[in-house]
């Protein structure tokens, strides 16, 4: 039987997709290694906070839909009335949220895995801190419109394979380096032009292209955050010269960083 340590109950608005009022039921689970198989009518997102699960998904015909190993980078949604069976070791925990609707846009994705984004997974790990500290409900009601917002921003993942995982986590690290590719067909295990096809073929984009997208990313959160200067913030993520930096960004964003700042 899973073991709740604290369980928070609140109503969540999904705002980014007008969905209402979504209730919603957090909680801290641990498992073990028993399989034991269960469904429920109610929507159900898994996500691993210390070790991994296996996890398998079935619908009411017994047609398998995932068998997965699951580690703290990812998350499962679990529809209404999927046969779902749970094994994990006892050490392990989770972070459990019972929905009764999904968000729009969740509810469109077309797998039921998904990569946690660097905020996500920070968020999750607060959320354990403080559903097991103390009980302060109006602060919980607070904890979950923002993990549902987080939650609608995250990208449905499918089954992706670990060695362009392993890449995409390496790029996210350090945004002021522009490692070789061959350097990084070599984290992935492969030759240079399996990882480039594999990459393409798993990501959608080149290595270049999703590499200036973290970082114009980055750099748009900084310069609408922070006070860091425009010529820092370009070192940041991985130009040495500042009006290189501008140019680019403008290609991107149709403004300069100046501009986007005021």
């Amino acid at each position: 039987m899973p073991s709740r340590f604290t369980i928070a109950d609140f109503s969540a608005t999904d705002q980014p997709n007008g969905d209402g009022r979504i209730r919603t039921r957090l909680s801290i689970r641990s498992y073990n290694q028993t399989i034991r198989a269960h469904q429920h009518n109610y929507y159900q997102i898994v996500i691993p906070l210390h070790g991994a699960i296996q996890i398998e998904l079935s619908n009411t015909n017994g047609d398998q839909l995932l068998k997965e190993r699951i580690g703290p980078d990812k998350g499962v949604i679990i529809d209404q009335q999927l046969i779902h069976r749970f094994s994990a070791d006892e050490k392990a925990r989770f972070l459990v949220a019972d929905l009764d609707l999904l968000p729009g846009v969740v509810s469109q994705w077309p797998h039921a895995l998904f990569q946690l984004s660097t905020s996500l997974k920070a968020y999750c790990q607060f959320i354990e801190l403080q559903l097991n500290s103390a009980l302060n409900p109006e602060l919980e009601q607070d904890i979950g419109r923002l993990f549902v917002q987080l939650l609608v921003q995250q990208q449905s993942s499918g089954r992706q394979d670990e060695r362009i995982v392993r890449v995409m986590e390496y790029l996210q690290q350090d945004l002021s380096v522009t490692p070789e590719l061959d350097k990084l067909a070599q984290l992935a295990c492969l030759s240079l032009s399996q990882y480039k096809n594999l990459f393409r073929q798993i990501v959608g984009c080149p290595t270049g292209q999703y590499l200036l997208q973290l970082r114009m990313e980055k750099a748009k959160a900084l310069l609408a955050h922070t006070d860091i200067p425009i010529a820092i913030i370009a070192q940041q993520v991985g130009y040495q010269n500042a009006s290189a930096f501008s140019r680019r960004f403008a290609d991107f964003y149709g403004q300069s960083p100046k501009d986007y700042r005021h």
